[in-house]
């Protein structure tokens, strides 16, 4: 994760600090995250390459 500096926060015309903005970033990180953590977790699925089985486990 990035460390914001304060000189570098994303403000509005009014002077306020854009937390729509921050929230945006917030939950695309926390999605790819989600993401990294179901990938590594699902199991891998392995195909039969012998010519004569005839079905193989993967799908298309």
């Amino acid at each position: 994760m990035q460390q914001f500096d304060p000189k570098d926060i994303k403000r509005r015309p009014d002077g306020s600090i854009d937390t729509a903005h921050y929230m945006k970033i917030g939950r695309q990180m926390r999605a790819e995250q989600a993401h990294k953590l179901i990938k590594s977790a699902v199991p891998k699925r392995r195909s039969f390459t012998f010519w004569f089985w005839p079905f193989a486990t993967v799908r298309p």
